[in-house]
């Protein structure tokens, strides 16, 4: 039983520091980030790059978070 409620709270401290980008269509991205305090701010960056990289900037666009938030941007002209 302590075996099984330390890997529950080892994976939900994993989600909660990780950044993945799920998708990245065309000038659409879209993320998988934790909830802690300054997740957003690893993916904003992240998005910023990709988008620079392509002579854009990044525009948030929307986010949810139920358990484990996505977010999205768009790469958009100046």
């Amino acid at each position: 039983m302590r075996k099984m409620a330390l890997m529950s709270l080892l994976a939900l401290l994993a989600g909660c520091g990780s950044m993945d980008l799920i998708s990245e269509r065309g000038d659409f991205l879209a993320y998988g980030h934790g909830s802690r305090q300054g997740a957003f701010q690893d993916v904003y960056t992240d998005a910023a790059a990709k988008c620079q990289q392509k002579g854009l900037v990044a525009m948030h666009t929307s986010t949810v978070s139920p358990d484990r938030c996505v977010s999205n941007f768009e790469c958009v002209k100046r």
